[in-house]
């Protein structure tokens, strides 16, 4: 029996050796015959078997073990002439190779009127975008965005390598501020609605209406050459894949905010829309100034505001999304038209208390800092937000497409701040109150086209486009309530001035109106057959935008209408009374006290003319080089007053030629290398040449602009290597490096300020570097592990690096002359498990991000420098199908619930640590979410 099983035993071996001793492989390349590009997801299938596969990134595919034999092979591909290669030899242990170049199926084109767009917003579609690009990319798909429960474009993007997020809606790119991004929205300038930054706030787009988000950290001639950190292409979502309708309801549990007591400022009905309605604007029948007239006449025209001063009490409510949208495609007469529109709206609740205190010089002896104040300060905080987009696509025919996109927002945020502690330098224990409510109104619309002929062989598309942004700022109330440390008196008493001032009793109003009109064209054609998959192309285009903004600010404060006569216990009235339309009198009471001047208005425009020509040239199959020069001629025109009330006009002409190369090796058919060089600028924002002054009561911080700022260079260097082991899958490894001359750097102003207040301004310093390695990896463990299980997890994970150097020359007063750059994260963190299980359609992702500890606020002899530190935070996510139409989400958002620490470097020596004093802390909350998404 034994010697019956070892010769069955030995006859399967032999069995299974001659079986796979007769077997072959077929490998190739597939491509399209027109312009060589590799086609992707081409079917290759053995005519008359079972056997088959798809080509990948590259367009490669490999057939193993085929049985010895003479077959024939199908080719077929949508949209292409379906292929049958005959008498295709598979030899006994050998691999066969057979490349192909497939053919548009013009006829069937011109037949069916097969029309379709190109898929964008699947991980797989990023990613492939990605290795085509001929520059240094990062990006993030709808597909993947779906798998987190981020709510706007900002907690998207901060996912991606190299970038970090502050005031949780302003971009960080590679370590470099908000104002070295450029950001395109649909291939079209994207608006900004801030009045004191250089940046396009991300907040305002909601995520369920993103395709995708492309960062192009290397430049290129058709690239704005405006940028150091990179440039961020914003997409909306243009065209459906099906018909559908869908609606999504979402509710929020936010740790220490809901159902706790909440303290609201004034609030009109249709704030909950994130519009003010004009409740708290000026009367129609307020004079433009209240200096100059008589004070029966100031009394007179203060009664006129609301006594507004005290805040409802309420329980907070919990939070609200709602999204809805539908799409649809159908024909008229040949045209093929799709459309999709969204709508999304969310109300959301913060209650926030901080821990904030300030100091002054660092006692070396005793290794402590005196303190200047110690508060409290309470924020309850409503956040609203309104998205609407509709976006259309016209399919003319084959060769030609029309394209018209919509995107209106509007954002509410009314806030109150209510501050309690002791003022040690001034003796006092300390009430004080901020009501500010600003909204932000956004509209972008553009018309683009497509149209491709000569076969195919030449492109040309153009983009007309239209923004406004509007701000308003109204009725930013501040007071302050003191008694003093000394007295047994339990009065507090409000605090008044001499004269109008932005912190006492003072009233701020502010609005800001931009537009913006942009248009480009750009043409694209191939020129010459270098090898079978390689076509040097030309591209050339222009580009011209014309942006105005008016900005206006106005502020007063009450004060004494008669010193001689002024009834003092006016001042320990409670808050809500104390300007009581009874207390606005010419003898015993209040009046307004103008404070607006010259600098608080300026008119500005900015005129942009570009021009770009470039070629892409594959020198090899495995070398290409893409380069080129683009000419900018860019006029920045701002008119305002300066604190003499003199006339101030700044006039900056300012021409440049910049030149970009960028190459690529394949190294293999996996893995490539990258090398990039571009020459960039950095034009000052309209803000920072204003000479206008802002006061932050949160931060207690001015910021004043300088009309005398030059226009920074940048030198950017980028090697980067890249791999893909498979579909959906990449592993890099970059570093890069940036020389800048006249940087633009925020600086303290020493002997300016007081009671802590620090104030800053913009300047150039002399020189800058920036040095940093970034890694990124996506894998999917299916290659790893066999298990059903196992095999349906995959990682997301990278890491940046970076260390800068700012030389501030003549301007390193009382400073580190060779500090970092403001705003720089050494390090930055984001790593992700996905579980992802398609036929149970049941995902779970669990994703973790840390920032390295980055200078705040500059300071000076005698005020340290300011950190923010680390802060580790991990959300999870759970979402599982029900039927054909119903979706269930929920997770946790920041589940460690870390505190946000700004932590003073006290004893200056360059590092901070826990003995170290910590001037702001706070803790956001955990948010728990639960939601249902209903689609047809």
């Amino acid at each position: 029996m034994k010697r019956k099983l070892i010769l069955l035993l030995l006859s399967c071996i032999s069995t299974i050796y001659i079986v796979n001793a007769q077997t072959g492989s077929l490998k190739g390349k597939i491509i399209d015959k027109q312009n060589g590009e590799t086609i992707i997801g081409a079917n290759v299938i053995i005519e008359g078997t079972t056997i088959g596969t798809i080509t990948d990134l590259d367009g490669n595919y490999t057939i193993p073990t085929i049985p010895a034999g003479t077959y024939s092979v199908k080719i077929t591909f949508i949209g292409y002439v379906t292929e049958t290669i005959p008498s295709v030899i598979i030899k006994n242990g050998e691999a066969t190779v057979l490349n192909f170049k497939m053919a548009t199926n013009a006829l069937e084109l011109k037949e069916a009127n097969v029309q379709s767009t190109k898929i964008t917003n699947t991980e797989n579609a990023v990613l492939v975008e990605t290795r085509k690009a001929e520059q240094i990319v990062n990006g993030v798909s709808s597909q993947q965005i779906s798998k987190t429960q981020d709510r706007n474009a900002t907690e998207v993007i901060k996912r991606l390598p190299g970038v970090t997020v502050i005031e949780d809606r302003f971009v960080m790119i590679r370590g470099l501020g908000e104002r070295y991004n450029s950001v395109l929205l649909n291939d079209a300038f994207a608006p900004s609605a801030e009045p004191d930054k250089r940046a396009f706030s991300f907040d305002i787009i909601p995520s369920s209406m993103l395709d995708r988000v492309m960062i192009y950290k290397t430049g290129a001639p058709e690239l704005p050459g405006d940028f150091a950190g990179g440039v961020i292409k914003v997409y909306t979502k243009n065209s459906p894949d099906e018909d559908y309708v869908t609606a999504g309801y979402q509710l929020s549990f936010r740790q220490n905010t809901t159902s706790e007591d909440y303290y609201r400022g004034s609030a009109g009905g249709t704030r909950k829309l994130g519009i003010d309605g004009g409740s708290s604007t000026l009367p129609e029948s307020f004079p433009g100034s209240l200096a100059g007239l008589s004070t029966e006449e100031q009394v007179n025209f203060s009664k006129l505001l609301p006594n507004s001063w005290v805040a409802k009490e309420q329980s907070t409510p919990i939070d609200q999304r709602i999204n809805a949208g539908f799409a649809k495609t159908f024909r008229v007469n040949k045209t093929k038209i799709s459309t999709i529109n969204g709508f999304s709206y969310s109300n959301l609740y913060e209650v926030r208390n901080s821990a904030n205190i300030n100091y002054n010089a660092y006692d070396k002896y005793n290794e402590v800092s005196d303190t200047i104040y110690n508060y409290n300060d309470e924020l309850y905080q409503n956040k609203v937000s309104l998205g609407i987009i509709s976006n259309w696509t016209f399919l003319i025919n084959t060769h030609n497409k029309i394209e018209f996109r919509n995107l209106f927002n509007q954002n509410g945020s009314n806030g109150t701040t209510i501050r309690t502690g002791t003022n040690l330098e001034e003796g006092n224990l300390v009430r004080n109150y901020a009501f500010r409510y600003y909204e932000r109104t956004m509209y972008s619309g553009q018309i683009s086209g497509t149209h491709d002929f000569n076969e195919a062989r030449s492109k040309i598309t153009w983009n007309t486009s239209y923004s406004l942004t509007r701000s308003d700022e109204p009725d930013y109330r501040r007071i302050r309530t003191f008694n003093s440390l000394l007295d047994n008196d339990t009065s507090y008493y409000v605090q008044i001035n001499t004269s109008a001032s932005q912190q006492d009793a003072g009233r701020f109003f502010s609005e800001l109106k931009e537009d913006n009109f942009s248009g480009s064209v750009n043409y694209e054609t191939d020129l010459a057959k270098v090898h079978e998959t390689g076509m040097i192309k030309l591209r050339t285009g222009l580009t011209a935008e014309y942006k105005s903004r008016f900005f206006s600010a106005r502020w007063m404060s009450y004060k004494r209408s008669n010193f001689d006569t002024f009834d003092y216990s006016l001042l320990s009235l409670p808050v809500d009374q104390v300007f009581s339309e009874e207390n606005i009198n010419t003898t015993t009471g209040f009046k307004l006290d103008e404070g607006t001047n010259g600098t608080d208005k300026y008119d500005a425009n900015n005129t942009l003319m570009a021009a770009y020509a470039g070629v892409s040239w594959p020198v090899t199959e495995k070398l290409s080089i893409s380069g080129g020069f683009r000419f900018e001629a860019n006029r920045q025109y701002l008119l305002s007053k300066d604190n003499n009330n003199n006339k101030l006009e700044v006039d900056n002409m300012v021409i440049r030629i910049l030149p970009s190369i960028n190459t690529t090796y394949n190294l293999t058919g996996k893995s490539l290398m990258r090398f990039a060089y571009a020459k960039t600028l950095n034009r000052p924002e309209f803000r920072e040449i204003a000479p206008f002054t802002y006061y932050d009561f949160v931060f207690n911080t001015v910021l004043l602009g300088n009309p005398d700022l030059k226009t920074p260079s940048i030198d950017n260097l980028d090697l980067r290597w890249e791999f893909y082991p498979g579909s959906g899958e990449m592993i890099s490894v970059g570093t890069f490096y940036k020389i800048f001359t006249n940087p633009i750097e925020q600086y303290f102003i020493p002997g300016a300020g007081s009671g802590g207040t620090r104030n800053f301004t913009f300047d150039n310093a002399d020189r800058s570097t920036s040095l940093g390695l970034e890694v990124e990896v996506r894998k999917s463990l299916q290659s790893l592990f066999k298990q059903a299980f196992l095999s349906k997890f995959s990682i997301g994970a990278n890491a940046t690096v970076i260390q800068s150097k700012v030389d501030l020359g003549k301007n390193a007063i009382g400073q580190d002359a060779n500090r970092p750059m403001m705003g720089q994260s050494p390090f930055a963190v984001n790593v992700g498990l996905f579980y992802n299980d398609i036929k149970n359609k049941f995902q779970a992702n669990l994703q973790y991000n840390i920032i390295g500890e980055r200078l705040y606020a500059v300071g000076t002899d005698g005020t340290p420098d300011v950190y923010e530190l680390p802060r580790n935070v991990l959300d999870f996510t759970v979402s599982k199908g029900i039927g054909k139409h119903f979706e269930i989400k929920a997770g946790v958002q920041d589940i460690l619930n870390e505190a946000t620490i700004l932590r003073q470097d006290s004893n200056g020596d360059g590092h901070v640590k826990s003995n170290d004093e910590t001037i702001l802390s706070f803790k956001r909350g955990s948010v728990y979410s639960l939601g249902v998404i209903l689609k047809y």
